[in-house]
Protein backbone atom coordinates (compact mmCIF):
# COMPACT_ATOMS: atom_id res chain seq x y z
CA UNK A 1 0.00 0.00 0.00
CA UNK A 2 1.13 3.64 -1.11
CA UNK A 3 -0.80 5.54 2.05
CA UNK A 4 1.11 8.16 3.94
CA UNK A 5 4.16 7.35 0.68
CA UNK A 6 4.33 8.02 -2.95
CA UNK A 7 2.84 6.50 -5.50
CA UNK A 8 4.70 6.27 -9.03
CA UNK A 9 2.40 6.04 -12.39
CA UNK A 10 4.49 5.24 -15.22
CA UNK A 11 3.08 5.85 -18.74
CA UNK A 12 -0.08 7.51 -17.25
CA UNK A 13 -0.69 8.59 -20.92
CA UNK A 14 -1.30 5.18 -21.82
CA UNK A 15 -3.80 3.99 -19.73
CA UNK A 16 -7.57 3.91 -21.27
CA UNK A 17 -10.67 6.33 -20.21
CA UNK A 18 -12.38 3.63 -18.54
CA UNK A 19 -9.54 3.32 -15.70
CA UNK A 20 -8.89 7.07 -16.20
CA UNK A 21 -12.18 7.42 -14.43
CA UNK A 22 -11.60 5.03 -11.77
CA UNK A 23 -8.28 6.78 -10.87
CA UNK A 24 -9.70 10.54 -10.77
CA UNK A 25 -12.59 8.80 -8.37
CA UNK A 26 -10.04 7.75 -6.16
CA UNK A 27 -8.07 10.67 -6.25
CA UNK A 28 -11.26 13.14 -5.45
CA UNK A 29 -12.15 10.70 -2.97
CA UNK A 30 -9.03 10.27 -1.55
CA UNK A 31 -10.73 6.33 -1.07
CA UNK A 32 -10.14 3.39 -2.94
CA UNK A 33 -11.77 -0.24 -2.75
CA UNK A 34 -9.84 -3.73 -2.68
CA UNK A 35 -11.03 -5.59 -5.77
CA UNK A 36 -13.77 -7.65 -4.91
CA UNK A 37 -14.15 -5.67 -1.62
CA UNK A 38 -17.05 -3.61 -0.44
CA UNK A 39 -15.03 -1.82 2.29
CA UNK A 40 -13.64 1.77 1.27
CA UNK A 41 -9.89 2.36 2.50
CA UNK A 42 -8.50 5.86 3.07
CA UNK A 43 -5.46 6.95 1.31
CA UNK A 44 -3.42 9.70 2.08
CA UNK A 45 -0.62 9.82 -0.57
CA UNK A 46 2.00 11.90 -3.01
CA UNK A 47 1.20 10.93 -6.69
CA UNK A 48 3.59 11.13 -9.02
CA UNK A 49 3.19 10.31 -12.58
CA UNK A 50 5.29 10.30 -15.75
CA UNK A 51 4.58 9.77 -19.47
CA UNK A 52 6.33 10.07 -23.18
CA UNK A 53 2.94 11.39 -24.44
CA UNK A 54 1.26 14.85 -25.17
CA UNK A 55 -1.26 14.78 -22.46
CA UNK A 56 -2.53 18.11 -23.12
CA UNK A 57 -2.81 17.27 -27.44
CA UNK A 58 -4.65 13.65 -26.21
CA UNK A 59 -6.95 16.08 -24.32
CA UNK A 60 -7.87 17.55 -27.51
CA UNK A 61 -8.28 14.46 -28.91
CA UNK A 62 -10.45 13.47 -26.54
CA UNK A 63 -8.79 10.29 -25.54
CA UNK A 64 -7.17 11.96 -22.24
CA UNK A 65 -9.92 13.27 -19.93
CA UNK A 66 -9.51 16.44 -19.20
CA UNK A 67 -10.40 17.15 -15.38
CA UNK A 68 -7.90 14.06 -14.31
CA UNK A 69 -5.32 16.31 -16.65
CA UNK A 70 -5.30 18.92 -14.64
CA UNK A 71 -6.23 17.05 -11.34
CA UNK A 72 -2.42 15.21 -11.60
CA UNK A 73 -0.57 18.31 -13.85
CA UNK A 74 -0.12 20.25 -10.52
CA UNK A 75 3.54 20.69 -10.44
CA UNK A 76 5.12 19.44 -14.03
CA UNK A 77 8.62 18.69 -14.23
CA UNK A 78 9.68 18.52 -18.33
CA UNK A 79 12.74 15.83 -18.66
CA UNK A 80 14.57 16.83 -21.48
CA UNK A 81 15.03 13.25 -24.03
CA UNK A 82 18.25 11.87 -24.74
CA UNK A 83 18.88 13.73 -28.26
CA UNK A 84 18.50 16.94 -26.45
CA UNK A 85 21.59 16.50 -23.99
CA UNK A 86 24.06 14.16 -26.49
CA UNK A 87 26.91 15.82 -24.47
CA UNK A 88 26.15 13.51 -21.46
CA UNK A 89 26.52 10.48 -23.37
CA UNK A 90 29.80 9.70 -22.72
CA UNK A 91 29.24 10.24 -18.74
CA UNK A 92 25.54 8.09 -19.49
CA UNK A 93 27.96 5.23 -21.22
CA UNK A 94 30.63 5.52 -18.49
CA UNK A 95 27.55 4.58 -15.71
CA UNK A 96 25.68 1.79 -17.77
CA UNK A 97 29.35 0.09 -18.45
CA UNK A 98 29.94 0.53 -15.09
CA UNK A 99 26.46 -1.14 -14.15
CA UNK A 100 27.16 -4.25 -15.89
CA UNK A 101 26.66 -7.25 -13.74
CA UNK A 102 30.15 -8.86 -15.71
CA UNK A 103 32.92 -5.74 -15.80
CA UNK A 104 35.36 -8.05 -17.52
CA UNK A 105 36.18 -7.09 -20.66
CA UNK A 106 34.27 -4.04 -21.01
CA UNK A 107 34.43 -2.42 -24.63
CA UNK A 108 36.33 1.45 -24.98
CA UNK A 109 34.04 3.51 -27.93
CA UNK A 110 36.94 5.64 -29.59
CA UNK A 111 35.95 9.51 -30.35
CA UNK A 112 34.48 8.95 -33.36
CA UNK A 113 32.44 6.37 -32.15
CA UNK A 114 31.20 8.97 -29.25
CA UNK A 115 30.51 11.34 -32.12
CA UNK A 116 28.27 8.95 -33.93
CA UNK A 117 26.43 7.99 -30.84
CA UNK A 118 25.75 12.38 -30.00
CA UNK A 119 24.28 12.58 -33.63
CA UNK A 120 21.78 9.84 -33.35
CA UNK A 121 18.03 10.88 -32.96
CA UNK A 122 17.75 8.20 -29.95
CA UNK A 123 14.12 7.91 -30.01
CA UNK A 124 14.10 5.07 -27.37
CA UNK A 125 16.08 7.32 -25.04
CA UNK A 126 17.99 6.14 -22.46
CA UNK A 127 16.42 2.33 -22.45
CA UNK A 128 17.68 2.36 -26.24
CA UNK A 129 21.11 4.02 -24.82
CA UNK A 130 21.30 1.17 -22.40
CA UNK A 131 20.64 -1.47 -24.69
CA UNK A 132 23.74 -0.25 -27.32
CA UNK A 133 26.13 -0.49 -24.37
CA UNK A 134 24.59 -4.17 -23.39
CA UNK A 135 25.03 -5.02 -27.19
CA UNK A 136 28.56 -3.58 -27.62
CA UNK A 137 29.47 -5.90 -24.30
CA UNK A 138 28.29 -8.58 -25.99
CA UNK A 139 29.80 -8.08 -29.50
CA UNK A 140 33.01 -6.12 -28.51
CA UNK A 141 34.05 -7.24 -25.28
CA UNK A 142 37.49 -5.81 -24.37
CA UNK A 143 38.23 -4.36 -28.04
CA UNK A 144 37.52 -0.99 -29.12
CA UNK A 145 34.44 0.29 -31.13
CA UNK A 146 34.79 2.01 -33.77
CA UNK A 147 32.40 4.62 -35.77
CA UNK A 148 31.49 2.03 -37.97
CA UNK A 149 31.01 -0.77 -35.49
CA UNK A 150 28.26 1.59 -34.27
CA UNK A 151 26.40 2.54 -36.61
CA UNK A 152 26.91 -1.58 -38.38
CA UNK A 153 26.62 -3.68 -35.20
CA UNK A 154 24.69 -1.60 -32.13
CA UNK A 155 22.76 0.98 -33.99
CA UNK A 156 22.36 -1.62 -36.50
CA UNK A 157 21.91 1.35 -39.32
CA UNK A 158 23.26 0.51 -43.18
CA UNK A 159 26.21 3.09 -44.01
CA UNK A 160 24.96 4.19 -47.33
CA UNK A 161 27.30 3.60 -49.54
CA UNK A 162 25.65 3.96 -53.17
CA UNK A 163 23.89 7.25 -54.41
CA UNK A 164 20.77 4.86 -54.54
CA UNK A 165 21.11 4.44 -50.82
CA UNK A 166 21.37 8.09 -50.27
CA UNK A 167 18.46 9.20 -52.52
CA UNK A 168 16.31 6.50 -50.87
CA UNK A 169 16.86 8.12 -47.25
CA UNK A 170 16.22 11.46 -48.88
CA UNK A 171 12.61 10.24 -50.38
CA UNK A 172 11.76 8.42 -47.03
CA UNK A 173 11.98 12.12 -45.47
CA UNK A 174 10.73 14.71 -47.60
CA UNK A 175 10.57 15.69 -51.43
CA UNK A 176 13.21 18.47 -51.06
CA UNK A 177 14.25 20.47 -54.21
CA UNK A 178 17.87 20.17 -55.38
CA UNK A 179 19.58 23.88 -55.93
CA UNK A 180 21.55 22.76 -59.01
CA UNK A 181 22.89 20.26 -60.91
CA UNK A 182 26.32 20.55 -59.48
CA UNK A 183 24.59 20.17 -55.81
CA UNK A 184 23.02 17.32 -57.26
CA UNK A 185 26.14 15.83 -58.81
CA UNK A 186 28.02 16.00 -55.15
CA UNK A 187 28.21 12.88 -52.98
CA UNK A 188 28.12 13.62 -48.98
CA UNK A 189 30.69 11.46 -47.16
CA UNK A 190 28.96 11.58 -43.98
CA UNK A 191 27.11 7.87 -42.96
CA UNK A 192 23.38 8.67 -43.46
CA UNK A 193 20.97 6.20 -41.07
CA UNK A 194 18.92 3.53 -43.63
CA UNK A 195 15.83 4.24 -44.28
CA UNK A 196 15.30 0.76 -42.72
CA UNK A 197 16.53 1.81 -39.67
CA UNK A 198 13.25 3.20 -38.45
CA UNK A 199 11.51 0.34 -38.69
CA UNK A 200 13.24 -0.95 -35.38
CA UNK A 201 11.51 2.58 -33.38
CA UNK A 202 8.51 0.15 -32.87
CA UNK A 203 10.73 -1.52 -30.48
CA UNK A 204 10.55 1.59 -28.35
CA UNK A 205 6.97 2.94 -29.05
CA UNK A 206 3.32 1.58 -29.53
CA UNK A 207 2.94 4.67 -32.37
CA UNK A 208 4.91 7.47 -33.59
CA UNK A 209 3.56 11.00 -34.59
CA UNK A 210 5.39 10.88 -38.20
CA UNK A 211 4.36 14.66 -38.87
CA UNK A 212 5.82 15.47 -35.65
CA UNK A 213 8.47 13.57 -36.27
CA UNK A 214 9.57 15.12 -39.46
CA UNK A 215 8.94 18.21 -38.41
CA UNK A 216 11.24 18.23 -35.42
CA UNK A 217 13.78 16.85 -37.64
CA UNK A 218 13.46 19.58 -39.84
CA UNK A 219 13.98 21.99 -37.46
CA UNK A 220 17.02 20.80 -35.96
CA UNK A 221 18.59 20.50 -39.45
CA UNK A 222 17.86 23.93 -40.27
CA UNK A 223 18.76 25.49 -37.58
CA UNK A 224 22.22 23.61 -37.70
CA UNK A 225 22.76 24.68 -40.48
CA UNK A 226 22.16 28.07 -40.32
CA UNK A 227 24.17 28.07 -37.51
CA UNK A 228 26.87 26.69 -39.42
CA UNK A 229 26.36 29.55 -41.97
CA UNK A 230 26.51 32.21 -39.27
CA UNK A 231 22.72 33.08 -39.98
CA UNK A 232 22.72 33.25 -43.57
CA UNK A 233 19.95 31.90 -45.22
CA UNK A 234 21.39 31.46 -49.19
CA UNK A 235 24.70 29.30 -47.69
CA UNK A 236 22.25 27.48 -45.06
CA UNK A 237 20.04 26.62 -48.39
CA UNK A 238 23.45 25.06 -49.93
CA UNK A 239 24.17 23.02 -47.24
CA UNK A 240 20.59 21.83 -47.26
CA UNK A 241 20.58 21.20 -51.03
CA UNK A 242 17.31 22.97 -51.30
CA UNK A 243 16.65 26.20 -52.98
CA UNK A 244 16.55 29.49 -50.65
CA UNK A 245 12.97 30.30 -51.36
CA UNK A 246 12.00 26.84 -50.15
CA UNK A 247 14.25 27.14 -47.29
CA UNK A 248 12.56 30.85 -46.13
CA UNK A 249 8.83 29.29 -46.82
CA UNK A 250 10.33 25.99 -44.18
CA UNK A 251 11.29 28.91 -41.82
CA UNK A 252 8.17 31.02 -41.74
CA UNK A 253 6.10 27.24 -41.65
CA UNK A 254 8.42 26.05 -38.69
CA UNK A 255 8.99 29.62 -36.49
CA UNK A 256 12.52 29.48 -37.30
CA UNK A 257 14.24 32.89 -36.84
CA UNK A 258 18.00 33.51 -38.20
Amino acid sequence: MSSNGTLFLDEIGDIPLSLQAKLLRALESKKIQKVGGGKEIPLNLRMVCATHQNLEKKVNEGSFRADLFYRINVFPINVPTLAERVEDIPLLLEHLLNSLNNKNDLPKFSDEALTALKRHLWPGNIRELKNVIERAHILFSGEEVTKNNVFENLLRLKVPTSEEEQNALWDATQNLDITDEKNNDQKSTSPLPHPKHYADWFDFFDDIDLRVYLRDVEIVLIESALKRAEGTVSKASELLKINRTTLIEKMKKLQINT
